[in-house]
């Protein structure tokens, strides 16, 4: 099955909106990974884009610097960096990409800290986020543990559950290639539960499905913030309202006065289900475990932190 095709935001006039709307999710082959029975911990940045930057070796030679993105499967590489950081070109077995999602026909090695991926296949894309060269999905450690500790800025890759105590947890739910947890948003002491999708290659807080909204009945007379204008690379148009949700409730943590964005459109996702981006994931240290397929979250020093939309 080929990667699913979505949006490809080329306007900054905003934050970039979320990296699914021009990701890929569903990459043909399965990585082979390489790892001892260890934890292996990886320094990471957190750049003003909410993005997760590390620092990768492409085939024992190329540095460069990748997005972990829970929202999206494989490994994709934007156009200039395949032609302009890494020497995937030279060999003449490839041709200079310019189309997004079409693979290479050569698969690639990757290392991150001490562990190596051989047999990747390569997407390439347009578009990564700020500052980086390209994103990997979570399935690089599907049957592992890993836990995001963003007041230490490290991602760590567990053989055994940590410490849990004083996180509070919820269950996993793989939709395809994408994974989803069940939280609950309160408006007028009314509950309207629902699926979302977990996404930190999604730079803003939340996405709400408009279609979702729409068989929920959801509230139309929320708090508007701000009217934005966003533009893709076909040119076309999207008018996004930022409302503020009094109370959302995800895996037992309550989050108030959560800055969310209504598209007029509908989820690029591909399924239906409201997107947690990272400037609220950032907020909790988060454990996931893909063995058992359970998350588990605790706040951290950053929750306190203003949002970028808030009024």
């Amino acid at each position: 099955m080929k990667p699913q095709k979505n949006l490809c935001i080329s306007s900054l006039v905003l934050a970039t909106l979320i990296s699914i709307l021009y990701g890929c999710k569903n990459p043909e082959k399965k990585t082979s990974e390489i790892i001892d029975n260890q934890n292996v911990t990886i320094p990471f940045e957190l750049t003003p884009y909410n993005n997760i930057k590390i620092k990768t070796v492409l085939n024992k030679r190329d540095t460069l610097f990748l997005k972990f993105d829970s929202g999206t499967t494989g490994l994709l590489l934007t156009h200039d960096a395949i032609k302009e950081k890494t020497n995937l070109l030279d060999d003449k077995k490839e041709i200079t990409p310019t189309k997004n999602y079409v693979k290479l026909k050569t698969p690639a090695s990757l290392q991150i800290g001490e562990l190596i991926w051989n047999d990747l296949e390569i997407y390439p894309v347009k578009h990564s986020g700020q500052g980086t060269d390209g994103r990997f999905g979570w399935d690089l450690f599907k049957d592992k543990i890993i836990s995001l500790d963003y007041d230490k800025n490290l991602l760590t890759i567990h053989d055994e559950l940590p410490d849990v105590k004083g996180y509070s947890k919820s269950k996993l739910e793989p939709v395809k290639t994408i994974l989803c947890i069940n939280g609950v948003i309160n408006v007028q002491n009314k509950n309207y539960t629902s699926r979302f999708l977990f996404d930190t290659g999604y730079q803003k807080s939340l996405l709400l499905d408009s279609i979702i909204v729409k068989e929920q009945s959801f509230p139309k007379d929320l708090k508007v913030i701000k009217i934005n204008q966003l533009r893709n690379g076909a040119g076309d148009i999207f008018i996004t309202k930022v409302v503020e949700i009094p109370t959302l409730n995800i895996a037992g943590q309550d989050i108030h006065k959560l800055p969310t964005q209504l598209l007029n459109r509908e989820n690029p996702a591909g399924i239906k289900t409201h997107i947690l981006g990272n400037e609220l994931l950032k907020r909790f240290n988060t454990i996931l475990d893909f063995r058992n397929n359970t998350i588990y979250l605790i706040k951290n020093t950053l929750f306190e932190m203003p949002y970028s939309d808030a009024s």
